[in-house]
């Protein structure tokens, strides 16, 4: 993954009742070798968030992003060889 996490944007929350505007969630490929984003028929932009209760797909316009916070299991150890 290339480490993007989002949020939703507070004057959306009433559409995405499941989600938590507070909330980081992970932005994951829609398929298997497709970009984070991809845009729809209409030619929306789309992103895919990782949420506890599975995947949801919905408009990247209505979302906030951000780089994925490092973490311990994604450095590396100082002085190892990448």
């Amino acid at each position: 993954m290339s480490g993007v996490q989002a949020r939703l944007r507070s004057e959306h929350q009433r559409r995405y009742s499941e989600l938590n505007s507070s909330a980081w969630y992970d932005v994951v490929p829609i398929f298997p070798g497709v970009t984070q984003r991809m845009v729809n028929m209409a030619g929306e932009r789309l992103a895919r968030l990782s949420t506890p209760r599975g995947f949801v797909i919905l408009r990247a316009d209505h979302l906030e992003f951000r780089p994925a916070p490092r973490t311990a299991a994604t450095e590396t150890e100082p002085g190892a060889i990448a």
